[in-house]
């Protein structure tokens, strides 16, 4: 089930990360290895004859002892079985903590274009301030430079906190994605697949469930993404957003 969750955690981190470039150094190549011959100038020393017949083998004094049989192998231990109504997850399954938690709000239509107006701002005002490395957006405001000209930016548009625009342009960003590009059937047949997969323990196979049931825009999203592609102004702001997917 692990493409089940890569696809949440892609979904879930597209949105509130900056896109950040990595580049890939040569690497050196091999030092062919060394081979060792004799110098051609030195003669090669020739094998000499034995100088006589072979020594004849001592006869031993005494008949050797009779060879013991050998130990018989102890069969290996048997494994504990598992208590009843144990679940044991496969080792190639991923750990609780790295799935990650979707959260999303319903919106209304002044919510949505003031998530776009500030996105729009600070999108191109924060572009290098490195918004990848901190947990989340209420830690770059409290910790770096910029954070607190962050917070006033995101303040101006409404918002009480960070996390709250956050939270509103992160939901808009899903209700968009699952509107122009409608991958509902799937993502539910995926969760009836997750409901009947007794291998994967039950805390993790709810938060997949709850995880993927948050990918499926609400009837009110839907509606709001449609008024706001219908708005010239904001269909090209939220444009951006599937930009930023990609």
């Amino acid at each position: 089930m692990k493409l089940i969750w890569l696809a949440v955690a892609a979904l879930a981190l597209a949105w509130p990360q900056a896109i950040a470039g990595t580049g890939n150094d040569a690497l050196p190549a091999d030092e062919p290895p060394r081979i060792l011959a004799q110098s051609a100038a030195e003669p090669v020393p020739q094998p000499q004859a034995p100088a006589g017949p072979p020594p004849a083998p001592a006869q031993p004094s005494q008949p050797p002892a009779a060879s013991e049989p050998p130990a018989a192998e102890q069969p290996p231990a048997a494994e504990p079985e598992a208590a009843p109504g144990d679940e044991v997850a496969p080792e190639d399954e991923v750990s609780l903590g790295e799935i990650p938690v979707v959260e999303t709000i319903e919106l209304t239509e002044d919510m949505a274009k003031r998530a776009l107006d500030a996105y729009v701002i600070v999108k191109e005002k924060y572009k290098d301030a490195e918004l990848e490395n901190y947990e989340n957006f209420q830690e770059f405001v409290d910790k770096a430079p910029q954070g607190k000209a962050f917070e006033a930016d995101i303040k101006a548009a409404g918002f009480a906190n960070a996390n709250d625009w956050n939270l509103a342009i992160t939901t808009l960003g899903y209700a968009y994605s699952g509107t122009v590009d409608d991958q509902s059937a799937e993502i539910r047949q995926q969760i009836e697949e997750l409901k009947a997969d007794t291998e994967i323990a039950q805390d993790m196979r709810e938060r997949m469930i709850a995880s993927l049931n948050a990918l499926i825009p609400s009837e009110n999203n839907r509606k709001i993404v449609s008024t706001l592609m219908a708005d010239p102004v904001y269909k090209e702001k939220i444009a951006q957003l599937e930009a930023e997917e990609e």
